[in-house]
């Protein structure tokens, strides 16, 4: 699943400015007087507010009503809310998430109202300008208007709001948020529809595709179609494990469907090459970018465990910040006692368990976003051409207020098939968005928290989640699980929907793909149902659903130790989520040692990877060399088809996966035609340099990327090879959500990489498991979990990071401790009960 994620470092200097101005001690523009700023007992550095552990009592009294709530505070982040009243449960929800999350929320909200730059100024005038085309605010007013205010999802909202604005207008200066001080920023109350439009937002960064058709035009413009056929497959060629294969549901691919009528690769359109400059460059986002959209989750049955019921695992890799994307809870009120965590300014329960239920997602990798040329002309202003006629596009004024600059105004124009974005191009290119139309997410997530089945997961997903596809897996405490990546499936008529289509009418969606014909399991044969990001379904699916997935090799790992491991329990499925075996070294490894085994092979590095079982742990050497050599691999393959073809990195193109990527991301299908290759045609031409001709194979470009690797490590990390080992070089940290790098933890020598079930992307990374969660419904009191970071956004308190050691460390804490009160073991086992 997608998640907050800083895009770009936007207070960076914020710190310095104040030290350079304290010396002269006069207010410094916009912000506050740095003498209130440096003052001991109410400034910056004054004491966060208290986190305390333990129970608390509270009386309850808002609009005439009183009711009793219960809190628990655990030292591991989460809080434990019991009301007999649905109402103040929520109230108090919001009071808490506003309470320790207060900065993160209002920079959130901002985001979905497309107002960040009234707040920091003009460097976030892009952001701005995106978040008003994709229309947050005027859908989350759709969707407020349209909501019955009898409904249980009114209820839940208004009451969460009125917890956030109870808490904002106790605020003092001393317990006011560390950047707002260092704003001058007073923070306002919130209402329902930021809520809606925080959900757009969460909507935006969740959905598949982004702007990948945009970049991928210039694969389709550039490269012959042998070429795009050979590279880019519209169906991965590599080993893959689909999430919904044939042999386990045939039923869904007996339809026609539309991919027979797609031109898979040739452009539909042809327009001038300089696209990429396009306004999605918010800093602060509620979901990882949809080229970054990898996590794991997975559940099994009796025919796999030791008993009856069903166990179920779930991890979304995303931004690894602080505070943390997320905050954890326990909400126990009539009809629900539910834990797991949410974003902060989401009422309920995003990704957990109840006693009888346990669900995950991980991102489904469904294109959700479609680009059109518009066709316009001179003699036709403020017009495009659609289905034979000329149409005039609808227009909307916006002005964006930019902090310390004139307001910004911003012209929307929409067309039939959707919202025209700013770009260079010189084309008026509109993009068409399932997100587009109004939807209602959240009450999905508050009623799935009350969900008892496997089936009411599935009835209130298919009724109220049509944006933002996940692989929603589900277990039951009967022992049914599922997986389900339902939604909006666009479908077209002609046209290449992988890069930018006719915007003439002929590709414009003409429906969604029926709910019957959309891929899914349910209690299959084999005892269990898993994604991580790979392709959906088998090469014979009748309909277009994407093509940009993960290249699969976190779901082969996790395909094998599902398929062979049996009597799994919570342990087992524990050390599945940890493990840290790269599935890649079980295709490559012999083939490099082959192909540098007459340069190499009586070294002591030969020996090493010879003698290694492909586990990225930290004291390893082999781990060094072969991440390295992978990447080299990729590059040297694959960088002349690049530069063949016009792709250069003056385009900004290489941070496209696809397009080479930086080594966090090189996991699209240019690895997966590396690794199709190698066990299949050595010898293929396709390893041949397209720029000057040179005959190559498999074994040539691999000694070379050897030889590449041991230069660069020797260059970086000296001759001596103990330093060499991959914790002294892979670490893990968590990055400021503010993108403040010194308010950054320490980056510390981590395990695992990018293809890893226990992923860490990159060599520094702050992208991985934001969340882990191990249920076995047969005893849910018992679930274990952890999110990385802390409770508190503010670095001076004692729970700002300390749970990123522990996480690192692969430790997990019980969910429901035993000394909680006995209201929160309500419709749950255990003693307390």
């Amino acid at each position: 699943m997608k998640v907050f994620s800083s895009k770009k470092r936007f207070v960076a200097g914020l710190i310095v400015l104040i030290m350079i101005f304290s010396v002269i001690s006069i207010s410094i523009g916009p912000l506050a007087p740095v003498s209130n700023l440096l003052n001991p007992n109410s400034g910056i550095y004054s004491v966060p507010p208290q986190y305390r552990t333990g129970a608390r009592y509270l009386n309850i009294t808002q609009d005439g009503r009183t009711s009793e709530v219960i809190t628990f505070q655990e030292s591991h982040g989460f809080i434990g809310i019991y009301s007999p009243h649905n109402w103040s449960l929520y109230y108090e929800q919001g009071y808490l998430e506003a309470k320790y999350r207060l900065a993160q929320m209002v920079f959130i909200k901002k985001e979905a109202q497309g107002n960040l730059s009234s707040l920091v100024g003009k460097s976030e005038l892009q952001s701005d300008i995106f978040s008003r085309e994709i229309m947050d605010c005027q859908i989350a007013n759709e969707e407020v208007h349209n909501l019955s205010k009898s409904s249980y999802t009114y209820m839940a909202t208004s009451n969460f709001v009125d917890g956030i604005n109870a808490y904002i207008n106790n605020l003092s200066y001393k317990n006011t948020p560390l950047l707002f001080k260092l704003l001058n920023y007073k923070p306002k109350d919130f209402n329902i529809t930021n809520i809606f439009a925080i959900q757009q937002t969460f909507l935006w960064e969740n959905s598949a595709g982004g702007f990948d058709p945009l970049y991928f035009q210039y694969a389709l413009q550039q490269m012959p179609e042998n070429v795009i056929k050979a590279i880019y497959p519209a169906y991965p060629a590599g080993i893959q494990n689909p999430i919904v294969p044939y042999s386990c549901n045939p039923s869904v691919y007996n339809e026609t469907g539309d991919i027979k009528n797609l031109s898979l690769y040739t452009p539909s359109v042809n327009i001038p090459l300089n696209i990429t400059q396009v306004s999605d460059s918010s800093p602060v986002s509620l979901a990882f970018p949809s080229s970054d959209s990898f996590s794991n989750d997975w559940a099994v049955n009796g025919i796999k465990t030791d008993n009856v019921s069903s166990l179920l695992a779930n991890d979304p890799h995303l931004t690894t910040s602080v505070p943390s994307i997320w905050i954890g809870f326990q909400l126990v009120s009539p009809g629900q006692n539910v834990i797991g965590v949410v974003f902060p300014g989401f009422p309920g329960i995003i990704l957990g368990h109840n006693n009888q239920l346990a669900w995950g997602a991980t991102n489904g990798q469904i294109q959700e976003t479609y680009f059109y040329a518009e066709e316009t002309s001179p003699s036709h202003p403020d017009s495009y051409y659609s289905n034979g006629t000329w149409v005039k596009f609808q227009n909307i004024n916006e002005t964006i207020d930019i902090k310390g600059s004139t307001p910004y105004q911003l012209k929307l124009q929409i067309a039939n098939n959707g919202v025209v974005i700013e770009n260079d191009s010189g084309v008026k290119i509109a993009m068409d968005w399932t997100g587009l139309n109004a939807s209602y997410e959240l009450t999905f997530f508050l009623h799935i928290d009350r969900s008892h089945t496997v089936n009411q997961f599935r009835q209130n997903l298919t009724k109220y989640f049509r944006v933002a596809i996940q692989n929603w897996t589900v277990a039951g405490s009967r022992g049914n699980i599922g997986i389900f990546p339902y939604g909006e499936y666009p479908v077209i008529k002609t046209g290449e929907p992988r890069g930018i289509l006719n915007g003439t009418g002929e590709s414009n969606w003409i429906g969604f793909v029926p709910l019957k014909d959309e891929p899914y399991l349910y209690d299959p044969a084999r005892g269990f149902v898993f994604s991580d990001n790979q392709i959906t379904v088998s090469p014979n699916y009748p309909y277009y659903i994407g093509w940009d997935y993960e290249s699969g090799y976190r779901a082969d790992e996790a395909h094998l130790l599902l398929n062979t491991t049996s009597g799994i329990n919570t342990a087992k499925m524990e050390n599945i989520q940890l493990t840290i075996h790269d599935y890649t070294t079980n295709i490559f490894l012999k083939p490099l040692l082959s192909s540098i085994e007459t340069d190499y092979g009586g070294s002591a590095l030969y020996r090493e990877l010879q003698q290694w079982n492909g586990n990225m742990t930290v004291n390893s050497t082999a781990a060094t060399l072969f991440y390295f050599w992978e990447q080299n691999l990729v590059n040297d393959t694959f960088l002349p088809y690049m530069h063949a073809y016009g792709i250069t990195s003056k385009d900004g193109l290489f941070n496209v996966s696809f397009f080479i990527g930086p080594d966090s991301m090189y996991h699209g299908p240019l690895i997966e035609d590396l690794a199709n290759w190698t066990m299949n045609e050595p010898n293929t031409s396709y390893f041949d340099n397209p720029v000057n001709g040179q005959a190559r194979n498999f074994t040539s470009i691999s000694l070379e990327a050897y030889n590449q690797t041991l230069a660069q490590l020797t260059d970086k990390y000296g001759s001596n090879t103990n330093n060499w080992h991959w914790g002294n070089i892979h670490k893990r940290y968590l990055s400021s959500f503010f993108g403040v790098n010194p308010l950054n933890t320490k980056a510390v020598p981590a395990a695992g990489d990018g293809n890893t079930i226990n992923a860490a992307y990159g060599i520094v990374s702050d992208f991985g498991p934001s969340w882990r969660l191990v249920v076995n419904l047969s005893h849910p009191e018992s679930s274990m979990g952890i999110y990385p970071g802390g409770i508190s956004e503010n670095p001076l308190s004692n729970y700002y990071s300390n749970n990123f050691i522990p996480w690192n460390n692969g430790i997990y804490y019980r969910l429901i401790p035993e000394n909680m009160p006995k209201e929160f073991y309500y419709g749950y086992g255990g003693s307390n009960e």
